[in-house]
């Protein structure tokens, strides 16, 4: 038996790309048979359609919705829900998963938003936070610069991105560059922005997740499968179940 999670999830709530609500989102994976999901909402920096007005306690208050709303739905029908967030680096259109930090992070570093990446980094890292290069080799119209995955500043790589509406994601770059650093974790991750994208990736394990330290530490154990195209996989995508 495999309990599957999906790492890379939008809600309509926050994300401007996305098309269904964090409650519609919950539902899908619950009826798709996934054990748990990780709330990744663009943030500040990125397609949120949170706006830069009010105090910033504010702000992320509106931010976090999505997963409270998920979250909120989770506990009624029975599924696990996580918060993360994907942070974009600008002016290079660069998006890091951001993982095993609490809502209450945020509110206490409003810097976030004026620091430089390396300085957000090094900041994420010290208090236990674990940044994933989502997408690292995509090609699309807003991305205005080579892709440059920063191996030193980063702790795993997404080698596998399923968002049907971003054909240019260029996995196969991401597990060759994979290849080269096996020191990093690697995940797969739908990247849904809506509900008839559900399934087709995230990370499978063999026993139940707890929380967000639990799952990093089993990926760092190498005990987690990644789900690639609806079917689980070891972390070289050979398919095992």
């Amino acid at each position: 038996m495999y309990y599957k999670y999906e790492t890379h999830l939008h809600t309509s709530e926050v994300s401007l790309c996305a098309s269904n609500t964090a409650s519609e989102m919950v539902q899908a994976h619950k009826r798709a048979g996934y054990t748990g999901i990780i709330v990744t909402d663009h943030f500040l920096n990125g397609n949120s359609v949170v706006l830069s007005e009010g105090t910033w306690n504010e702000q992320i208050t509106r931010f976090i919705r999505g997963y409270k709303n998920a979250k909120s739905e989770g506990d009624k029908i029975g599924l696990d829900v996580f918060f993360g967030w994907e942070y974009t680096h600008n002016p290079y259109a660069e998006d890091f998963l951001t993982y095993n930090l609490p809502p209450q992070f945020l509110y206490k570093h409003p810097e976030v938003m004026d620091i430089s990446f390396f300085e957000y980094s090094r900041l994420v890292q010290y208090y236990g936070g674990v940044l994933i290069h989502a997408h690292p080799f995509r090609e699309a119209s807003y991305i205005k610069y080579p892709p440059n995955p920063k191996i030193k500043y980063i702790d795993g790589l997404e080698v596998i991105n399923g968002a049907a509406n971003d054909p240019n994601n260029n996995n196969d770059k991401a597990w060759e560059l994979a290849r080269k650093h096996p020191e990093l974790i690697r995940i797969s991750g739908t990247d849904t922005h809506d509900v008839d994208n559900v399934g087709v990736g995230g990370v499978a394990f063999r026993y139940k997740i707890k929380d967000m330290a639990h799952f990093i530490k089993a990926l760092r154990a190498n005990e987690g499968y990644l789900i690639i195209d609806g079917k689980i996989c070891d972390d070289e995508g050979n398919i095992v179940g």
